[in-house]
């Protein structure tokens, strides 16, 4: 479980109650010890987090929306399991439109925000140096990544694409988590973080639609392929 899931000391108003325990339970699930197919107690949860079951539910509610847990009526809660036939086709809506980001990025940048993007890389790299190898579960990878494409939509001053392409991004971590147990840079990310990097720095913006979107198709085959090979009896 991670360290950071929040003090279990209950919060003042409904609302706060069960933002407080979505936050928990999305830690849990997308970074810390909540695996597919793990069953939820409402009542557990709530004791743990010192509340009410309404805003437990809320929060499961939440989730579920969010395809991360499963609420099946009169049989109980559970953190999903993803279905493999659907993950390269959500990673190929993903790749679109984080690819459209991209380009819009590469096309509107201006001089201050690819400084701040380069400042981005350099403390992202920095960090890198000190975070975990690839069976440590290390969340420091998540949290990188968000940075990483964080500052792309930034540089794309484009609201609209950037919330559509932003509401995936959890799903994307989940079904990562799902298949490796956690977000790696392995060299092939790091290869293609950098192609992205450059195709934005000179204003490339098919060369960065295209580095960005086949860096997520590749993420969609293998995560498929894992999680086919895990699933198989």
């Amino acid at each position: 479980m991670l360290a950071e899931h929040s003090s279990h000391t209950a919060r003042p108003g409904k609302a706060l109650r069960a933002g407080h325990a979505y936050e928990h339970l999305k830690a849990r699930i997308l970074e810390g010890d909540l695996g597919p197919g793990d069953r939820l107690s409402v009542l557990a949860l709530a004791e743990a987090l010192a509340c009410s079951r309404v805003p437990v539910m809320e929060a499961l509610k939440r989730l579920q929306a969010e395809g991360l847990v499963d609420i099946v009526p009169q049989v109980g809660c559970q953190v999903a399991v993803p279905r493999v036939d659907e993950v390269e086709d959500f990673f190929a809506a993903f790749a679109a439109v984080e690819g459209t980001v991209t380009r819009l990025a590469a096309l509107r940048r201006t001089e201050a925000d690819l400084a701040a993007f380069e400042a981005t890389r350099a403390r992202i790299a920095a960090a890198l140096s000190h975070a975990g190898g690839p069976n440590d579960r290390d969340p420091a990878y998540r949290r990188l990544n968000r940075e990483f494409h964080g500052s792309i939509h930034a540089m794309a001053h484009a609201p609209a694409a950037s919330g559509i392409a932003g509401a995936l991004w959890e799903r994307s971590d989940f079904l990562i988590k799902a298949a490796f147990g956690s977000l790696y840079f392995s060299p092939r990310v790091r290869a293609a973080h950098a192609a992205v990097g450059v195709a934005i720095a000179t204003g490339d913006a098919a060369a960065a639609q295209l580095a960005m979107a086949a860096h997520l198709q590749d993420v969609g085959v293998a995560v498929a392929a894992r999680l086919r090979s895990s699933q198989q009896p």
